[in-house]
């Protein structure tokens, strides 16, 4: 049995999180704005490029993740789910 994965976030005053089950490679959203969590679900729900930087700032490389394959490859989409949602990953803050 595999380990589940949280991590908090939130959009204004509305504090939720993302669980991910490697085992059967499923994203759970929970956030009480219903149009925000149908958003990042739908964002989670694709395959993106990320162009990550190598050894300079002027070397980059396409990265390919597809969040509900990985632990790792979630982590790195939601890297970029502020930016296309407007939700905050909270990577610091505990779920109790």
């Amino acid at each position: 049995m595999s380990e589940i994965y949280r991590v908090a976030i939130h959009h204004d005053n509305d504090n939720g999180y993302i669980e991910y089950d490697p085992g059967t490679k499923t994203i759970k959203v929970v956030l009480a704005d219903d149009g925000k969590r149908r958003q990042v679900e739908a964002f989670l729900s694709r395959k993106h490029v990320i162009r990550m930087a190598q050894k300079t700032l002027r070397d980059f490389k396409d990265a390919v993740a597809v969040p509900t394959e990985s632990v790792e490859q979630l982590k790195l989409a939601l890297t970029r789910l502020w930016e296309h949602t407007g939700v905050y990953v909270d990577w610091s803050r505990p779920l109790v």
